[in-house]
């Protein structure tokens, strides 16, 4: 490995320690090694956030069914929708309605090969999720029907893709104010460099902003409450990157 290797390694992982998107175990495990390459090659700071050595991505998308492999769907709901768009924007992916003729309907995430995995990953825990909490609601109210179990399932999917957003909004205004006190936001330039090539390779993505109605407010209101006990930190034993 030369220099400029060294560099472009160093990126990656100075990323994923500066994301805040996995747990701290993973961070700290990053930035160690992004430090450990630093002190070996004698890279500086502001070579790391040089736009010369600009990150090399690997561009990847992965599908992610709405239905199980044995019963594909004829369409992705609205609820499922909502947490795919907020899931997309916390992992800095793209993400698009896709079809498969054998899977069916479900989302296709687009961006750097590692975001897309755990973007992946993500959707299909918190789909999981949102199914469990209701199952665990709809045995405390057997009588609610398909509208309020509907109004369940939209409230906690956008509670859970608020809470996303929230945390997006965050770590951005910490690279932000990392840049300003600092005079080098390593992570800035990371993360605005990956973005605007992730754009240039797949398209802007184009997202339309709804609201969500519901009939009844007491089962939106416990969908609420359970979108606010749901993680998103990126499991410490995993397959994913």
């Amino acid at each position: 490995m030369d220099k400029e290797q060294a560099i472009r390694k160093a990126q990656k992982l100075m990323a994923v320690a500066m994301d805040g998107r996995g747990n701290d175990h993973e961070a700290e495990r990053a930035l160690a090694q992004a430090e450990t390459l630093m002190r070996k090659f004698g890279i500086e700071q502001a070579e790391i956030a040089s736009t010369k050595a600009a990150t090399d991505f690997d561009w990847a998308e992965a599908f992610h069914a709405y239905g199980p492999p044995k019963n594909p769907a004829k369409s992705c709901p609205r609820w499922f929708q909502f947490i795919s768009t907020g899931v997309a924007n916390f992992t800095d992916t793209i993400v698009r309605l896709h079809y498969d003729p054998a899977l069916g309907y479900g989302v296709g995430f687009y961006g750097d090969r590692a975001d897309t995995l755990f973007a992946q990953w993500l959707v299909g825990y918190l789909k999981a999720s949102v199914w469990e909490a209701l199952n665990a609601a709809h045995r405390q109210h057997p009588e609610w029907n398909r509208s309020d179990m509907e109004d369940f399932r939209k409230a906690m999917a956008a509670r859970i893709s608020s809470r996303m957003r929230d945390l997006r909004q965050e770590r951005d205004a910490e690279f932000a104010a990392a840049a300003t006190s600092q005079g080098t936001g390593v992570a800035l330039v990371l993360l605005t460099d990956k973005l605007a090539k992730r754009d240039a390779e797949f398209g802007s993505p184009k997202y339309k902003h709804s609201r969500i109605t519901v009939r009844d407010q007491m089962a939106a209101h416990k969908g609420s409450l359970a979108g606010d006990q749901v993680g998103f930190a990126k499991p410490i034993e995993s397959d994913l990157p």
